[in-house]
């Protein structure tokens, strides 16, 4: 015999009201088009009482204090919650508390250490340039050197899904070289119009070396490719900003834009960094030549509109700045 239909909290109600009315089961059964049995049911149920589980072991006193000793010390431990808060539970329940209070444990994001000096001049610097328009974003050729290495370029985290207790199992875990392996320095540049030349720094960059790559590679393409009047970025590297190099600018008649100190997040070529890595993180290459190969064609690849998108977001870093305090932002 099949099980009968569903019967609803109102239908329920409905059948109930009817029966204490004096309505017989066939008067209920023609006016609702149900069964007997469902009549029958419907009379019987009664709502189970609500299942209670084990007894909190925390008040909300102890919640509130708890929350507010991680707020206060983001980095504090769950045992020094315990041991500083004398609680008599153990740092499992305190974890569960925290989750609940919306503060589960996270891996901290890797920034540049910021001084108050170098804060004020983030501000400065996103309050003088956030009325910039577009169009003059647009005339500022970006640069910078970058280190790839053969091995852990990529950026974002990775993660494996696997069985329990296989965590060693070769197909399971991420091979890793003492100091990454081979590595390569390189020098590049774009602007809203797209990429332009990358360069192989053989060995370590001095302030001759920065200075031939400005002569030789940077200076021709952008006397080819940028508008009649661009404005040359760069960090504050000491390379960048010796004597020799500000000669060097001032002799060809370059103006160099004023950079704040420590704001990666500032420059939209390391977005572009951030690209070439996971291409070489996909890629796998064996050794530094193909390395190399690997960040030049990667590099080429790069479309346009992904370079006008990048510039075009310079306003709304200098906004993100701003609304962060000087701070370093998700950019």
């Amino acid at each position: 015999m099949g099980r009968s239909r569903h019967c609803s909290e109102e239908k329920r109600t409905l059948i109930k009201m009817l029966i204490n009315e004096g309505k017989t089961y066939k008067e209920v059964q023609k006016m609702i088009g149900c069964s007997a049995k469902m009549i029958s049911n419907a009379l019987k149920w009664k709502a189970k009482p609500e299942r209670r589980g084990r007894k909190r072991k925390t008040t909300i006193r102890m919640d509130r204090r708890i929350a507010r000793m991680v707020k206060t010390q983001p980095m504090i431990s769950y045992r020094m919650i315990k041991d500083s808060l004398k609680l008599p539970v153990s740092t499992v329940t305190i974890r569960r508390r925290l989750c609940e209070a919306n503060l589960s444990a996270r891996s901290p994001r890797k920034v540049p250490l910021l001084k108050k000096r170098h804060v004020l001049k983030r501000i400065q610097f996103a309050k003088e340039h956030i009325g910039w328009p577009k169009e003059k974003w647009r005339n500022i050729l970006w640069t910078d050197e970058s280190k790839i290495v053969l091995f852990g370029s990529k950026g974002r985290r990775q993660f494996v899904r696997r069985p329990p207790n296989t965590e060693f199992k070769p197909q399971y875990t991420l091979k890793t070289v003492k100091h990454g392996g081979a590595s390569i320095m390189i020098w590049g540049c774009f602007s809203y119009y797209g990429v332009g030349p990358i360069y192989r720094i053989p060995g370590i960059m001095d302030q001759f070396g920065y200075i031939k790559i400005l002569e030789e590679v940077m200076l021709p393409y952008a006397e080819e490719e940028m508008p009649l009047k661009w404005v040359f970025q760069q960090d504050n590297d000491p390379k960048h900003t010796s004597k020799r190099a500000a000669s060097w600018f001032q002799t060809n008649k370059i103006k160099v834009m004023e950079w704040p100190a420590q704001s990666p997040d500032l420059n939209p070529i390391e977005n572009l960094w951030g690209d070439i890595k996971n291409a070489v993180s996909e890629a796998k290459p064996r050794n530094a030549e193909e390395l190399w190969n690997v960040v030049k064609s990667s590099w080429a690849g790069i479309p346009v509109h992904r370079c006008q998108k990048l510039v075009d977001s310079m306003q709304h870093r200098c906004k993100a700045v701003l609304r962060n305090s000087g701070y370093t932002t998700k950019y």
